[in-house]
């Protein structure tokens, strides 16, 4: 079976289908994550791992989604002048950014501060935050493959954000659409979701 990273935390998605919308995410210590791989029943259910090996997207017929809150549509915030002050004191100092494409696909997990959503609102661009480079991110600023968002949500408990966007390009940095190109199966058997790249 895949061996995670080690000392890691590692992020799991968890939606009823591929294109749903509604969704799930826990945060997991490697040890935990590993074990949840481990005893995956493949006969029900679909698992896919991102690039990194860090996050992992169930597809679990049967699950139950808890409730989001839209933030942000079509360049619009959709709280109040007060509510927005007041929820900008509730955004943790980091925590899974999660975009996702018009049709409901996952594209990628990142980790984002305030200052990332804070930007993301004001410019309509997915941005994160770059632990290798301590600072601000904003996806395809380099590459050319822009995120340019049509709604911004937040889950709490835990916090994290979901971007939906219109994916210029490849999300992933090895030139894949999304960076969960790969499906992990029964008898440590792996599949490859896209038959090529869009970008490098």
């Amino acid at each position: 079976m895949i061996q995670l990273p080690k000392e890691k935390k590692i992020a799991i998605i968890s939606k009823p289908s591929l294109n749903s919308n509604e969704l799930n995410l826990k945060v997991l210590n490697s040890d935990l994550a590993q074990d949840f791989v481990d005893h995956f029943d493949f006969s029900k259910k679909q698992l896919f791992i991102d690039c990194d090996e860090d996050a992992l997207l169930e597809i679990d017929s049967e699950l139950q989604t808890t409730d989001k809150r839209l933030l942000w549509e079509s360049g619009k915030l959709k709280l109040t002048e007060e509510e927005w002050v007041s929820f900008q004191n509730t955004i943790p100092p980091l925590s899974p950014f999660l975009a996702q494409d018009l049709t409901g696909k996952e594209l990628m997990l990142a980790w984002g501060k305030k200052e990332s959503l804070l930007s993301a609102v004001e410019s309509g661009l997915g941005t994160y935050y770059s632990r290798s480079r301590m600072g601000k991110w904003v996806k395809g600023e380099e590459s050319g493959h822009l995120q340019n968002l049509t709604a911004i949500y937040v889950h709490s408990n835990p916090f994290f954000v979901q971007y939906v966007t219109n994916q210029i390009g490849a999300a992933c940095h090895t030139g894949y659409y999304s960076c969960f190109f790969r499906e992990l199966g029964a008898n440590d058997s792996i599949s490859f979701v896209y038959k090529s790249k869009v970008g490098a």
